[in-house]
């Protein structure tokens, strides 16, 4: 009879049943659940935890599946990593797939982008993190090798004690992120599934492990943590490594303004002297819950290199040319910063498109970070002549802008009408809105909203803003949207960045430094035969915008003198961070902004994976430490130290030989397994080991006869086995490590 039908038969003999196995397979699924339920105080909200459940239970269940019928025990593993990559190639690549499912180049490509993002995204977000699609895909591929990995050891190395491993490496995530134990509860329901593997997959012997590394992971997760430094997340009193605006950048502008010490966000130098406003995206869709991008799609065809004219431009409103070379640093983003209004831009690296409603510009795979682009732009300068004959005209087409929630509160309106009494024009009407917020009766705080408990941009916080009068961009900007919306003026609330500071370059001209102190949210309102027009309602930001002069002044506003020039400050004297002396940061250090700024931040992402790869490697390196020590005893003379170390290869390999076997049976069974060359060398080392037991000397042990046969045992055994001995060595559990029921 072959080694394999042999071999075939043991494994029939030691399989588990098929309650047993989808028994198993639930709790690993439970285990896994319960686990990566403690990475919610580092992810935030828990949609990602369905998603990834999602593929741990697709996984599981495939491999439980061909478990039922399968007669090698080593198939349904390799039906787990198989289903594995469906999956993710379902979720994540559908459109780069063949049917949605087969894998072809651009597949990869796909998710060589997503792994690309998420890592970025991880070392630039603060804690708790937003599940973007880039930190979910590598969630739900982290998850897939943990269902993968799990299955074979369980069922395939026969170690169902080591699946406690990739588990352990899932609970000390938090743990070491944070200085403080938050998730008791997880390892708690982690250990309890674990314990429940053990007494279905593994006799009584084997529940002495499981007391011992269940202490081991409560210990490591109490202890270890205040050993390491602690790691913060990005911001706080140190300068932070980046922000990230995701698909509704208002929604965390106030934590982005609240970081603390400012991180550089971009540079750029421009034809316009007076400096440029860069807009990320314009929110028109005001659902009461907050403001949002009402179409959110790509458009594929709209390339940037001709981008459409703005909308609602009048041919006699007076434009000038202006040229913008923009240099991106921490700014992870869809959304490109661009002055309005934007005709062509070149250097871009990926696939971007521009909305024609906005004319904001957006890209559904790349990121803004590390861009150096030029934008040619418009700058549109109506005069006031211009906007007071739009009258209150609204064209048709803009009816969107004008729509309110149901929960308005009623006191946004009443205070419009107060506040633009006497007022005909829709540009008169404005102007008296921006007054009214910048008159000296409102101030700018970051923190008032939050410690007053009005913060966000919903409807339900303009009735408390307006009764404080203080608060951010993101409260003056929405509230004179909605103001001019009640008004019959269309609006849209726009996310950006102010100008920056200016310097002065050696070769005359002048660059400006933007920080994420620069973020911004402003309103712009339309007026016919104008177009859309920037305001700048928040006290102590930006700058009022500037309008030609009427030829003559109006006696319909006697406040405002319209024949002159309005006095507004120019771009550079925008309020900014503090600076080095010379006016300029360190282009080579993008944390130097700020005067108390560290030279470095830590990553408490290169920590979790410097200890993930520790816990995967470290049963590879004591297995390779004990084999070192018994070469060393072989070279000294040791033959039982050689036996040994073969008993063990073969037993890390799936080999099942009985330890008792004297050296002589032991031979006859490893010769099976062994190449020719193997065989002499087993023969030669077997002679030693006899020769020792009857105190004989002129046998001794060769060294290279151990690495001989264990070259022979991996090649025979293939590459799959060989590397799970490597990496997950039956041997080092060997007390413990007993047959499976």
């Amino acid at each position: 009879m072959s080694a394999a039908r042999v071999a075939d038969r043991a494994d029939a003999r030691v399989a588990p049943s098929v309650a047993s196995s989808w028994l198993v397979s639930g709790l690993m699924l439970l285990g896994v659940g319960a686990a990566a339920a403690g990475l919610t105080s580092l992810i935030a909200d828990v949609a990602w935890w369905f998603a990834i459940m999602t593929v741990a239970l697709i996984v599981f269940a495939a491999a439980a599946t061909v478990r039922s019928f399968a007669v090698r025990r080593v198939w349904p593993s390799v039906a787990a990593a198989a289903t594995a990559f469906l999956v993710m190639t379902l979720m994540f690549a559908p459109a780069e797939s063949i049917l949605a499912l087969i894998p072809t180049p651009e597949t990869f490509e796909r998710f060589g982008e997503l792994q690309t993002a998420g890592v970025i995204s991880i070392s630039a977000q603060s804690i708790p993190a937003n599940a973007n699609e880039g930190i979910l895909f590598l969630l739900c591929l982290g998850i897939a090798v943990i269902a993968v990995v799990m299955d074979g050891l369980a069922f395939v190395v026969r170690a169902p004690t080591l699946t406690g491993v990739p588990l352990l490496v899932l609970l000390l995530v938090p743990s070491f992120v944070r200085p403080s134990l938050s998730g008791g509860l997880f390892f708690v329901l982690t250990a309890a599934a674990w314990l429940a593997i053990l007494l279905v997959r593994s006799q009584r012997s084997g529940r002495r492990l499981a007391i011992g590394i269940g202490a081991a992971a409560i210990a490591a997760g109490l202890i270890v943590p205040v050993v390491l430094p602690p790691v913060g997340p990005a911001g706080g009193n140190g300068a932070s490594v980046g922000f990230s605006t995701g698909l509704n950048p208002i929604l965390t502008l106030g934590d982005d303004l609240r970081r603390g010490t400012p991180t550089l966000a971009l540079r750029y130098t421009s034809t316009d002297s007076d400096g440029q406003y860069l807009r990320l995206t314009a929110l028109d869709d005001f659902t009461g819950r907050t403001w949002e991008n009402s179409d959110p799609t790509i458009a594929p065809e709209n390339n940037v290199r001709d981008i459409g004219a703005a909308p609602g431009l009048g041919e006699d409103v007076p434009v000038t040319e202006v040229t913008t070379d923009i240099s991106v640093l921490n700014i992870l983003s869809r959304w490109l910063p661009t002055p309005y209004a934007p005709a062509s831009i070149r250097g871009l690296v990926g696939a971007w498109t521009w909305d024609p409603d906005a004319l904001t510009v957006r890209t559904q795979r790349s990121s803004a970070r590390g861009q150096n682009y030029t934008v040619e732009s418009t700058r549109i300068a109506p005069s006031i002549e211009q906007l007071i004959a739009a009258g209150t005209t609204v064209e048709p087409g803009f009816e969107r802008y004008l729509v309110v929630p149901d929960d308005m509160p009623a006191v946004v309106g009443s205070t419009a009408l107060e506040v633009t009494a006497g007022n005909a024009s829709n540009f008169e009407k404005a102007v008296a809105l921006q007054d009214y917020f910048r008159s000296g009766d409102f101030v700018y705080s970051e923190e008032a909203p939050v410690d007053n408990n009005y913060d966000g941009s919903g409807a339900s916080v303009l009735e408390p803003f307006l009764a404080a009068k203080s608060g951010y961009c993101v409260h003056f900007s929405s509230a004179m949207a909605s103001m001019a919306r009640t008004l019959g003026i269309p609006a849209r609330v726009t996310v950006g960045f102010t100008p920056g500071q200016a310097s002065l370059q050696d070769d005359g001209t002048t660059e400006y430094t933007v920080t994420t102190f620069n973020l911004h949210a402003w309103p712009e309102l339309y007026f016919a035969g104008v177009g859309w027009v920037r305001f700048e309602p928040t006290p102590g930001r930006g700058f009022v915008p500037e309008f030609a002069p009427l030829s003559v002044d109006d006696p319909a506003t006697p406040d405002v003198d319209e024949s002159v020039p309005g006095t507004a400050p120019t771009a550079g004297a925008t309020v900014g961070p503090n600076l080095p002396s010379d006016g300029r940061p360190d282009r080579n250090d993008p944390q130097s902004i700020g005067s108390s700024a560290p030279a470095s931040t830590t990553q408490w992402w290169i920590l979790v994976v410097a200890v993930v790869l520790a816990l995967l490697v470290s049963p590879a390196v004591m297995r390779g430490v004990r084999r070192a020590r018994r070469l060393r005893q072989v070279a000294g003379g040791s033959a039982a130290a050689a036996w040994e170390e073969l008993r063990d290869t073969a037993d890390d390999l799936g080999l099942d030989l009985d330890r008792a076997r004297t050296p002589r049976q032991l031979d006859d069974d490893l010769r099976r397994h062994v190449t020719l060359q193997g065989v002499d060398a087993l023969a030669r080392l077997r002679g030693a080991i006899e020769a020792e037991a009857f105190a004989e000397h002129d046998g001794a042990p060769d060294p290279a006869d151990v690495h001989t046969v264990i070259r022979s045992l991996r090649s025979a055994a293939g590459v799959g086995p060989s590397l799970l001995a490597t990496f997950a060595p039956r041997s080092l559990a060997a007390r413990w490590l007993v047959a499976v029921e």
